[in-house]
């Protein structure tokens, strides 16, 4: 059997959406909706890496662009890799560990310094543990004995999220661990696929929260604020009700790992303290 590893040009990106359409759902189970989704509105400007088998496309994995600042306050090029996916019947050959060496490579010839990701269990922790990547501790997950009232939603959801002030607050609000920056419309697309999922983003003019979930039994998967998330529910506590339980996940810095990153450059060096944000669980 003949093996090729490609990076996808944009030209070939309609030619081959099918067959990345097909990987995306078979090992990720996901809906028409989402995958609708991913491949009208992420697909055509992420990169996109792939394994062929003779003619068959049997792996597949994608990076969003984003930068991240270095121990020496520069700020560097990186990026987010996702959706690594290999056919079942193709799995267990040792393609997709060679699929993201290739993609790295590449990557770090275009001036990427480092990539981050974020594994879905603690299986992959280790998978990707033995491919260098090392992990991060930016994220601290608090659990609150309350409910997001409707008051409280009313009050602040919009239909349109408030891109600029959540971009702005991604970018300036003073936090103990740094934030990954990334494009607007890699955090428009970011929160539209929450909302392919019922879920929904709450904003006010300094803060913003992006919630999966009932209100009854919500879970805050982004929180950014210039005010605590205690602060704030001081401030706003005619919004929240004790009937149910809120899980909130915030920058900061905790001993439970969430995400991991590997230097593609070994003259940068990068703190373990990075909240990568942005992604559905």
């Amino acid at each position: 059997m003949e093996r090729q590893y490609r990076k996808i040009l944009d030209e070939e990106k309609s030619f081959l959406k099918p067959q990345l359409e097909n990987i995306w759902k078979r090992c990720f189970l996901d809906t028409d909706e989402g995958t609708k989704f991913v491949f009208e509105n992420i697909y055509p400007s992420v990169r996109c890496y792939v394994c062929f088998e003779d003619d068959v496309c049997c792996a597949s994995l994608y990076l969003i662009e984003g930068e991240i600042f270095d121990k020496k306050g520069v700020l560097q090029k990186a990026h987010y890799l996702f959706g690594a996916a290999t056919l079942p019947e193709y799995r267990k050959g040792g393609i997709m560990s060679s699929l993201i060496e290739y993609a790295l490579t590449d990557s770090f010839k275009n001036g990427d310094k480092a990539s981050v990701l974020l594994p879905a269990n603690e299986k992959l922790y280790s998978y990707y543990a033995g491919l260098g990547y090392v992990p991060l501790f930016g994220t601290v997950t608090k659990e609150y004995d309350f409910s997001l009232s409707d008051t409280f939603i009313k009050k602040y959801l919009s239909n349109n999220e408030k891109i600029d002030s959540i971009i702005k607050l991604r970018e300036s609000a003073k936090l103990p661990v740094q934030v990954m920056r990334f494009s607007d419309k890699t955090v428009k697309n970011a929160l539209g696929y929450n909302r392919v999922y019922k879920g929904f983003c709450l904003s006010g003019d300094d803060f913003y929260m992006v919630i999966q979930g009932t209100p009854e039994n919500a879970v805050i998967t982004e929180f950014i604020s210039e005010k605590s998330i205690e602060e704030l529910f001081s401030t706003e506590f005619f919004g929240f009700e004790s009937r149910g339980k809120l899980t909130v996940r915030i920058p900061g810095y905790s001993e439970d790992k969430f995400g991991m990153i590997k230097v593609l450059d070994s003259t940068a060096e990068f703190s373990e303290r990075i909240y990568i944000g942005l992604t559905k669980d």
